[in-house]
Formats: C-alpha cells, sequence, structure tokens
C-alpha cells in the first residue's frame, strides 16, 4: 500500500503508564443491588513488557469499579484492596474511576519474567467497596522474543487509545516495498497479530494530550483507504478490500512523496471490519531534506509565454517549490496565485492538478472566497473541485527540446477534453470568473521562452499591473458539471 498523495495531518497522543503500586483499601460493603455485582477478569497477550487485561461485569455501565496491578502476590486481596482505597481517597478518587461494563486495557510497562495480580473490584465515588471481586495472576515473559501472544483479539475494539508495546516504527530511509526501492520507507516489528497501516504526520502537529483526535485520524485513514479502493477497483477491474491493505507482523511501507520536513511515523491500528482498534505505535521524530534540484528540473524554471490557439497568451513564472518533485506557476491569466505542479523525475513532465490555490481572499466587495484551480473542457463546460483532485493538464518536453502543454486532461474513453485550465472564485458554493484571458488549446501548445526577464512583469502582466493593486472583482457565475473520473 503506498498512498501516494495523503499525509493525514492530525494530533497525537502518549499513553500514560500504569502504576505498579499495591494502592488500596478496605472499606464496608454496602448493601443491596451493588452486592450483586460480580466481576469477571482475563489476561492474554502476555510479553516481557505488557500485557492485555479483559474486565466485566453484570451490573450497570454507570456503576463504577477501579482495577489494581500489584507484584504483591501473597497478601490477601481483601487487605489489598483496603489498602488501594485508602490511597486512592487521599487524591482524586473520582477520575480513578473505571465506568465500562466490558472494558480492555494493555498493562505497560511490566518487567520481565515478574509475576503480577490483578484485582477488579466494585467502588463507588464515596469510596465505598461493592460487589464480587475478580482477581487474575500471570507471569511476564523472561524476553519479548518468547512469544507473540494467541493473537485471537485482532478483530478487538479497546475503548481508549493505548500504544501497543508489540510494535516498533521506525524511519528507515531506502528500502524495497512489493519489489521497488524507494528512498523513504518506514518499517515496523511486530510481536503480535494485531492489523495496523502505517502513516506519516508532519512533527509539529504530534500533540499527545488529545487522544480523540487520534481516533479521528484512524477513521480518517479508513475513509481515505476505502476511496482509494472504490477508485482502484474500479480502474484494473480488481476486488480488494481494506484487510487486503492492513499489515500483520512485520511491515513497510514508501513515502516518496514527503516534502521536507519533520515527521512522525504512525502505526494505526484498524481491524479487518474496518474500526479503528485504539492500539498504535508512533516513531521517534525524522527529517526529510530536500534533494538538491537535478538539471532537468532546473530547465523548468523561469520566465515563459503561454500562448493559446485562441490567441489568448499569459506571461508566467515557473519557480521551484520542492526541488524535484513540484513547482509553482505565477501569472496564469494574469492573476496572482500560485499554481502548484507535480514534477516527475522519472518522466520530465509536470502534471497540473484541479487544486485550491488562496483561501480567505477578500474580494473588492468586501466578500471571502477561495480561489480554485479548474478545468474547462470543449463544450464549454466547467469542472470543479467536486471532482477531486482529477488532472487538468500535463506538461512535458518535445522532441525538439521545447516545453509544452502536451495535453489536457486525459486520454481514456469518456473522458471530458479539456481545452484549458483556469482560475475561478469560489464562495458560498458558487464559482465565478476571475477573468476572460484563458489561453486554450486543441493540440501541443509550446511554452515559449518569455522574451524579458522582469518577474514582477511577468507575474502580473503589465496591461493588468494596475488593476491588481486593488482586490480582484467577482465576475460572471459559473455552473459546473459533474463527471466521475473514478469510474
Amino acid at each position: 500500500m503506498n498512498l501516494m498523495k495523503n499525509i493525514l495531518r492530525l494530533a497525537m497522543v502518549a499513553f500514560a503508564a500504569i502504576a505498579l503500586s499495591a494502592c488500596e483499601k478496605g472499606s464496608e460493603s454496602g448493601g443491596g443491588e451493588k452486592d450483586a455485582v460480580v466481576f469477571a477478569a482475563d489476561v492474554d497477550n502476555i510479553t516481557a513488557t505488557s500485557a492485555k487485561i479483559k474486565v466485566s461485569h453484570n451490573g450497570k455501565t454507570a456503576d463504577s469499579w477501579y482495577g489494581l496491578l500489584t507484584t504483591d502476590v501473597t497478601t490477601r486481596e481483601s487487605q489489598l484492596i483496603e489498602e488501594c482505597v485508602a490511597t486512592l481517597q487521599e487524591g482524586d478518587l473520582d477520575s480513578q474511576l473505571i465506568f465500562n461494563k466490558n472494558y480492555t486495557k494493555i498493562l505497560t510497562p511490566l518487567s520481565p519474567n515478574t509475576t503480577y495480580k490483578y484485582i477488579a473490584f466494585g467502588l463507588t465515588e464515596d469510596g465505598v467497596v461493592y460487589g464480587e471481586h475478580a482477581v487474575v495472576e500471570f507471569t511476564t515473559l523472561s524476553s519479548n522474543g518468547d512469544g507473540e501472544g494467541d493473537g485471537d483479539g485482532e478483530d478487538e475494539v479497546y475503548d481508549n487509545m493505548l500504544p501497543n508495546p508489540a510494535w516498533s516504527i521506525a524511519y528507515t530511509g531506502v528500502g524495497t516495498v512489493n519489489g521497488t526501492e524507494y528512498k523513504h520507507t518506514v518499517t515496523v516489528n511486530s510481536t503480535d497479530n494485531n492489523p495496523y497501516i502505517i502513516s506519516v504526520v508532519y512533527a509539529r502537529e504530534y500533540d499527545p494530550s488529545n487522544p480523540s483526535q487520534l481516533r479521528e485520524f484512524g477513521e480518517q485513514l479508513i475513509d481515505s483507504l476505502t476511496a482509494y479502493l472504490e477508485s482502484h477497483n474500479a480502474a484494473y477491474g480488481a476486488s480488494l478490500t481494506l484487510n487486503d491493505m492492513l499489515f500483520r507482523g512485520n511491515g513497510i511501507d514508501a513515502f516518496d512523496h514527503l516534502d521536507p520536513g519533520y515527521y512522525i511515523a504512525l502505526a494505526m491500528g484498524i481491524t479487518s471490519k474496518g474500526e479503528v482498534s485504539g492500539l498504535y505505535a508512533v516513531s521517534q521524530t525524522f527529517h526529510i531534506e530536500e534533494e538538491a534540484p537535478t538539471a532537468l528540473y532546473s530547465s523548468w524554471l523561469g520566465d515563459w509565454v503561454f500562448k493559446g490557439d485562441n490567441n489568448i497568451s499569459n506571461n508566467v513564472v515557473i519557480g521551484r517549490k520542492v526541488a524535484n518533485k513540484s513547482i509553482n506557476l505565477m501569472g496564469l491569466q494574469g492573476l496572482p496565485f500560485a499554481v502548484a505542479g507535480e514534477y516527475s523525475t522519472a518522466r520530465n513532465d509536470v502534471i497540473f492538478y484541479a487544486q485550491v490555490v488562496a483561501q480567505n481572499y477578500e474580494f473588492s466587495d468586501g466578500s471571502v472566497g477561495d480561489i480554485h484551480l479548474v478545468g474547462l473542457n470543449d463544450a464549454g463546460k466547467h469542472y470543479g473541485l467536486d471532482n477531486g483532485n482529477y488532472g487538468i493538464a500535463i506538461a512535458g518536453v518535445l522532441e525538439n527540446g521545447k516545453r509544452a502543454i502536451v495535453r489536457y486532461g486525459l486520454n481514456d474513453p469518456g473522458y471530458p477534453k479539456l481545452v484549458a485550465m483556469m482560475l475561478v472564485a469560489y464562495q458560498g458554493g458558487q464559482y465565478y470568473t476571475l477573468s476572460d484571458e484563458i489561453p486554450s488549446f486543441n493540440g501541443i501548445a509550446e511554452l515559449a521562452p518569455a522574451e524579458t526577464t522582469s518577474s514582477t512583469k511577468l507575474m502580473l502582466g503589465t496591461s493588468r499591473l494596475s488593476a491588481l493593486q486593488q482586490p480582484l472583482r467577482l465576475g460572471k457565475k459559473i455552473e459546473t458539471a459533474h463527471f466521475d473520473f473514478n469510474r
């Protein structure tokens, strides 16, 4: 799996380790209905440093309880409970209570080759112990290599986001994925069979204090994968499912699309049923450096004249965005907005996709909207971003060495015959024109070197320089057509 355009950016959470103290307290059991509550506890997936505890009871969801972990396996349970409650009442008791009827938690970090006792007992907010408590004992392994757990819980969903001690994730640089070598790979070493996917987020957006955002991030990854599979299956006549995209055991994925910057890699637990399991692992921060521009990439940079079959021309500047990966084109329609293009080192071409090029732009009437790059077909229909991130134009190198727009859109049967890409305003769910100076083409159109080297004049155009000192005006409304580019 290699999602080349999706770097999903959401906060992550660090898991607070459970205290391994033998806290307790006794109290008198309350009478009545609460005394009939019976707890059950089980343990599995035991490693050298962790274990998975499952607790359930026959009471109500509102019945609060507490789970005690201790290495004291000789003292009787009633005394351990009494001492624990006394310690809890010295702090914030309410925040320590658990309200789940079916509860799963990974206990970590634990000590290797050590015997532990876990006690689940009813405890009210007033510190009253009730019900029939449950006890389970277990001994951790001497090392993590001694076993992999029973693997029966791979489709379990946890109430909380929990770091999985069986997963170790790291940026590994150059690596081979599905027989192809990539410059940037992330590797997960796993000692259990819980399924997961690998993703990458910016380190500056890592926030260990917000577990709900981490779960939302996992849900968005599932949505992204589902959409990708629908598109892939339709395009190739395949029948892949989400389960086919999940890693189990050790895994590696490639991320050669990363821009320069600081990142954190994430293993996100996803069940085979398409749910966020709650398990995750986070790597150390790693840095992607920008490569030195190649001669082929550099040959695209500079001042050009963009002339269409309709005798409309734009002076444009192609500038460096990320060396050998992308460019910025300024001056389309004489407008001062940067349009991003994706550069391919292998093909030595640039692809322009439908995109948002500016947000929250204030127009001359004081209203605010966004600026979009959209496609125009030969029937005069416009295709906006409701069609997704579709390809509008491809700029390549001709046999004579000249740069040119070699194709608009795709050559696929049924695909709209796009003849132009244009900048428009988007406000309140409606598109508006910004300029009529739109070069359009029915075939190959060369990008000729500009006569002047004044980047300011080339970006704005001398005829529009004075006009653009003022905010742009909204033009006429545009009706957009819809096409399923993924069918």
